[in-house]
């Protein structure tokens, strides 16, 4: 039986949909940005490791989020989220790039999935 691939997609989009503070959670930047606090994510798919029958047994994801507050801190935000994904195994890195008229941080996510166990871990 091949290996499936996790889609780290469908957990990226539960676990921001579970942050309650966020009004609106999208995978494309909209339009225009009306609606506040708001999160844009997209995610990085690379083969981590293959096994000896060319299937990808491990696979390293990194997920970038953009969250946007018109007026206001985003650490509580922020601190949700990378607390959620850091449960999981997912390790963050934070940048502040506010723009006028609101407030946006870009959280980068990083990890390796093990498509056989499930299991999120981090490699060098």
């Amino acid at each position: 039986m091949a290996i499936q691939i996790h889609n780290v997609n469908v957990d990226v989009a539960n676990i921001l949909n579970d942050i309650t503070d966020l009004k609106e959670v999208t995978p494309n930047y909209p339009d225009e940005v009306t609606t506040f606090p708001l999160a844009v994510y997209q995610t990085v798919r690379k083969t981590f490791i293959r096994n000896a029958d060319n299937e990808e047994t491990d696979t390293q994801w990194t997920v970038t989020i953009d969250a946007f507050k018109q007026q206001g801190s985003l650490t509580s935000i922020v601190d949700e989220i990378t607390d959620a994904f850091a449960h999981i195994g997912f390790v963050a890195t934070v940048q502040q790039a506010n723009q006028t008229g609101f407030n946006r941080s870009i959280i980068t996510l990083t990890a390796v999935v093990d498509n056989t166990s499930g299991r999120v871990y981090q490699a060098s």
